[in-house]
């Protein structure tokens, strides 16, 4: 039945003219599995039938397959957190060392210093 037919047919019989989407939902019907309506537009039709054991043995391993990812993306995400806190530790202690380092230098100075002083103070007093 064409939707023109269809269209027609209501507003024959009195009742007010079908919308669109009205008339569409009379001529598809959306569990039929040959309507080349929804395979032209690529969507998949549901069938009135259960899934044989073969597609439920699919569905089933595509589920598993799911879990798996989202459990590897989970574990990934919690890798990645531990290696940005590594490397916020690792900056860290790069920063202490330099730090200490720069300390230590003039530490050094300062000693050295002192040392020149005590030399040039015990050549003095001979």
């Amino acid at each position: 039945m064409s939707m023109e037919t269809i269209r027609a047919e209501a507003v024959a019989d009195g009742q007010a003219p079908l919308s669109s989407a009205e008339v569409v939902s009379k001529v598809i019907l959306p569990d039929s599995s040959n309507s080349t309506f929804f395979k032209n537009a690529g969507l998949s039709t549901r069938s009135l039938k259960p899934p044989s054991t073969a597609e439920q043995a699919l569905l089933e391993e595509l589920a598993a397959q799911k879990q798996k990812e989202a459990a590897i993306t989970e574990e990934f995400a919690e890798v990645r957190k531990r290696s940005e806190a590594a490397e916020e530790a690792l900056l860290k202690t790069q920063q202490l060392y330099d730090e200490m380092k720069k300390q230590q230098e003039e530490d050094n100075l300062v000693l050295q210093r002192i040392l020149q002083a005590s030399i040039a103070g015990i050549s003095f007093q001979l």
